[in-house]
């Protein structure tokens, strides 16, 4: 949740339990190894063929059958049937195949054609300037931007649009996806970079974005696969939001590899936001990634924030909405696989329902303030399998609930960027280690190497301190601070 919309307390523990309620590896890694540059595949739990169609994946075409379009300054010659030139617009009427090169100045592309038309545009070689949108669907079935192979393509718009209701530099009304295997180059410098009314879909080729607003936005459903995307934003990078039906504004990312730096939220979705699989670094951004319902089943995600890194809400937590440490209906983090790195100054991972990881590797660097945590949920929060280093402050630090089948280990002990966290078990035997990116003054681990009731020993620069591993690591209905002063009660002294 934004921090303008928290209510946090600063009192001690124990008090702030009683008058809210709640707040509710491998064996080694660094916070600060770099991603891996290749795409992240999975076995993908998803089926797919809803969010994708054949014909969205396939960028074929045939150039001989294909009216020809040619941009040339203010204007365009077009050989061929289905497209007519009228001074600097080009209107495409009818279904059918239209490859477009050249470069123009202040040239409209403007799709009208029937309901059910399916419009194929081809970009071949293609430098588009000019104050409005330079390409608009008015209306179609769907409408295909493909990359032709090799080439490479540009489009941009200016501050000041003539018609403000087309508010991107590529704007549809109706379904639209974007393939192929060449490269584009979109700046929205008036609003959105790409936008579409229902669903946008992309599924090949290689995107450098620039978003005056949001980079990638769609009412429906944004749907990516098998491409590479360099996102810049002044807004979200990937947004998709539906303010009319709650059952869209869904985000889906099968596979690519995704650069984002956002001024606001690096991936939003209103509804759903799921996560099967791709490389995804989020620089820079408020909320790394958000969602009503938030699911990650795979994937390789190294996700920066300035407040939350992943954060299930629907907006109810807000000014006149739910009161802190009450759970939201419907909301929900859920964590199956992938490798998954947060680094926030705002809480880590944040879920104003229920938080639940079965699999994967999570590692997070929480904030270094008393008024976050590293972990924050008002719901259930769950651990049942994968592999969690959490370390953040422990002013707000919490566990994991009574409904989990795996160990974990909730304890206070400190440390500073760069200092490397090691747990062993009773025998020496190291289960988990790790390499903070920043400051710390609690830990919270689990891996499946863990044993209920079992004492593991963390180190931290030499100091050592000692913890019980529990099903349970939360106390007061999710706050930490057990006897001892330690969350979860694990006593012994702070390294």
């Amino acid at each position: 949740m934004k921090k303008k919309d928290k209510i946090r307390l600063m009192v001690p523990l124990a008090l702030l339990a009683l008058s809210l309620g709640a707040c509710s590896l491998t064996k080694s890694s660094t916070s600060t190894s770099k991603s891996s540059s290749q795409t992240s595949q999975t076995s993908t739990k998803t089926d797919t063929t809803k969010y994708f169609t054949d014909r969205d994946q396939d960028a074929s075409y045939d150039e001989a059958s294909a009216t020809k379009i040619t941009l040339s300054g203010s204007s365009a010659k077009s050989s061929g049937s289905g497209a007519t030139v009228d001074g600097s617009t080009v209107t495409i009427t009818a279904a059918g195949t239209y490859v477009i090169s050249g470069t123009s100045k202040n040239v409209q592309i403007v799709v009208k054609a029937g309901d059910q038309d399916k419009v194929q545009i081809v970009l071949n070689g293609v430098t588009m300037t000019g104050t409005d949108a330079a390409i608009v669907v008015e209306n179609a079935d769907k409408t295909f931007l493909t990359l032709a192979e090799g080439s490479k393509n540009s489009i941009s718009d200016s501050a000041s649009h003539k018609n403000t209701d087309y508010d991107a530099a590529i704007y549809s009304k109706d379904d639209l996806t974007l393939n192929g295997s060449g490269s584009l180059t979109v700046e929205g410098n008036y609003g959105n970079a790409i936008e579409s009314n229902d669903d946008l879909r992309i599924t090949g080729g290689t995107y450098t974005i620039k978003g005056y607003k949001n980079g990638l936005s769609a009412n429906d459903a944004l749907n990516i696969k098998d491409a590479t995307l360099n996102i810049t934003a002044t807004e979200d990078a990937l947004h998709a939001d539906n303010d009319d039906d709650t059952s869209l504004g869904n985000l889906y990312i099968q596979s690519g590899t995704i650069t984002i730096n956002a001024g606001d939220d690096g991936m939003h979705a209103s509804n759903i936001a799921l996560i099967d699989g791709g490389t995804i670094k989020v620089e820079k951004s408020e909320e790394a990634l958000e969602g009503k319902t938030v699911t990650i089943n795979g994937g390789d995600l190294d996700l920066t924030s300035n407040d939350d890194g992943i954060n299930a809400s629907d907006g109810s937590s807000s000014e006149g909405g739910n009161a802190p440490g009450q759970a939201s209906y419907g909301v929900s983090l859920t964590i199956t696989g992938g490798k998954i790195k947060v680094n926030a100054n705002g809480d880590g991972l944040d879920s104003n329902g229920d938080l639940t990881i079965s699999g994967g590797e999570v590692y997070v660097d929480g904030p270094t303030d008393g008024g976050n945590g590293a972990l924050d949920y008002d719901g259930n929060g769950t651990i049942t399998g994968g592999t969690v280093m959490i370390v953040g402050s422990n002013g707000m630090a919490m566990g994991f609930g009574s409904n989990s089948s795996q160990a974990s280990i909730l304890t206070n002990v400190s440390g500073s960027a760069g200092s490397k966290v090691t747990i062993t078990d009773s025998s020496g035997k190291e289960i988990l280690s790790y390499t903070a990116a920043k400051s710390f003054q609690s830990v919270l681990a689990s891996s499946a190497d863990m044993k209920d009731g079992e004492t593991y020993t963390i180190t931290v620069n030499g100091q050592s301190t000692t913890a019980t591993a529990s099903l349970s690591t939360q106390s007061g209905n999710g706050m930490g601070g057990g006897p001892g002063g330690n969350p979860g009660g694990n006593g012994g002294p702070r390294g």
